[in-house]
């Protein structure tokens, strides 16, 4: 892996290494807390840097005191504020000059005043998952098969990194997970999505990703780990911070798809990682149900609570297309099919919502309560929320959320106190749900987001 010089990284490893990982559980060269913990220390100055850019941990702000839901804006050609376009505010852009690439939105939404307008900023990505720091004082807003992340201040909202993939042709994976020590942050990288060979194991070696720890402030890489899968997205750290547990699409691409034509996926290996963060090992991997679902979003706070959501699409015009609801979040081209979730039973997957398989079109947010012990799922092409007991994978509620005033629920998150789930329709919109009891507490129509998929309270 080629990164600026004095960055401690893992060595690269090599495909075959890889596919005996999968085998047999052990990676070489694996990175060591430690070895992470002192390659931080020389790895401040290693970031790529915007001129303008200031460093939050440089800029004595306090964090505020009240919490505040974060939102991407995705469709930010449609976000405009009277006839202009919120990305050309200059109040709002943190958008270089001459940038013509990807710009997304970031609606912050301060939870002690919900009916006030959110504030805005756009940034020079293809924005999709995003974390917060409140002790640095900094947000992380992660690319989407994509080669830009950015880091932000809380508070101004400005631009305070600005960084490419580590290895050079990858793609970021679209969330950012942060580590036990609070300090750095766990960012996929994906391998370039190339036609599969036919040869499925030489496939998953050939594809596999890689899980990049980056210092939380400057973005700086400062090591590397195999994910030990294709296309790793979610990642999430487990409560008792020993390890890293990995959603992976398991796709790559059709022969053709490109620039001039939409995104074709092709299954090959769906599934979890989970890996242990003191060795970088691969403690165990679990394979999707459906050979044929990509496996996208998860809990994982503890490994004996994974649940995760899976997708299925088909050409909007095809016959399995037919006569279903238009879902706006949907990837241009494409409706997505019913495919059921999972949750992980004995190292193995086992489906959930058997009875209501019609209902399970693009499961997408997937977030564990600890003091309900209960998952909750976002499906926003049927309307629906599902809450799952933690212990059984037992459907204790299914909610119909248009019917409660609010389309399309994508994003959830917990209130700072654990009291309430917080859940942002796609376009616009939110409503509480008081945990345990499930009680609506409110919904609302506004603030508008313009299209998004996941959300944090920090």
């Amino acid at each position: 892996m080629a990164v600026a010089a004095g960055v401690v990284v893992v060595a690269g490893v090599a495909a075959a290494e890889v596919a005996a990982a999968r085998a047999d559980g052990v990676m070489a060269g694996s990175l060591t807390r430690r070895q992470a913990l002192e390659a931080a220390l020389v790895a401040f100055t290693a970031a790529a840097v915007v001129p303008g850019i200031r460093h939050a941990a440089q800029a004595g702000t306090e964090p505020s005191k009240w919490a505040r839901l974060y939102v991407p804006g995705y469709r930010s050609e449609l976000a405009t504020s009277g006839d202009r376009l919120l990305v050309d505010i200059p109040e709002i852009t943190r958008v270089p000059a001459d940038w013509t690439a990807n710009r997304t939105i970031l609606n912050v939404l301060d939870l002690a005043d919900p009916t006030a307008e959110p504030r805005r900023a756009a940034y020079p990505v293809r924005g999709h998952g995003l974390q917060v720091l409140p002790a640095l004082n900094v947000g992380v807003f992660s690319g989407m098969e994509s080669d830009t992340v950015v880091g932000f201040d809380l508070d101004t909202l400005d631009m305070t990194a600005f960084v490419r993939p580590a290895q050079a042709g990858w793609r970021f994976g679209g969330h950012p997970a942060i580590m036990p020590d609070g300090k750095h942050v766990a960012i996929a990288e994906r391998h370039p999505a190339e036609p599969k060979s036919g040869d499925r194991a030489a496939d998953i070696a050939r594809l596999s990703g890689r899980i990049v720890i980056r210092d939380a402030v400057t973005l700086a890489p400062v090591g590397a780990m195999p994910s030990y899968g294709i296309r790793p997205h979610e990642i999430q750290v487990t409560d008792d911070g020993r390890h890293l547990v990995v959603a992976h699409y398991g796709s790559t691409n059709v022969a053709g798809s490109g620039d001039d034509n939409p995104d074709i996926p092709d299954p090959i290996a769906p599934g979890i990682a989970v890996i242990e963060i003191a060795s970088g090992k691969l403690v165990s991997w679990i394979d999707g149900t459906d050979p044929m679902a990509e496996l996208r979003h998860l809990a994982g706070k503890r490994l004996d609570r994974i649940f995760a959501v899976t997708a299925k699409m088909a050409w909007a015009g095809s016959p399995e297309a037919a006569g279903l609801e238009a879902d706006p979040g949907a990837e241009h081209g494409f409706e997505y099919l019913a495919s059921q979730p999972v949750r992980a039973v004995g190292g193995h997957a086992q489906q959930l919502l058997s009875e209501h398989v019609p209902l399970t079109r693009h499961g997408l947010s997937v977030l564990y309560d600890g003091k309900s012990d209960e998952i909750l799922m976002t499906f926003p092409a049927t309307h629906r929320i599902a809450l799952f007991d933690g212990a059984t994978g037992t459907l204790k509620k299914l909610i119909r959320t248009d019917a409660l005033g609010l389309r399309w629920p994508c994003g959830v998150a917990l209130s700072p106190d654990g009291a309430a789930w917080h859940v942002t329709g796609y376009w616009s919109g939110m409503m509480t749900l008081k945990t345990g009891t499930h009680l609506v507490g409110s919904v609302a129509p506004v603030p508008k987001w313009w299209g998004h998929s996941h959300t944090v309270i920090g």
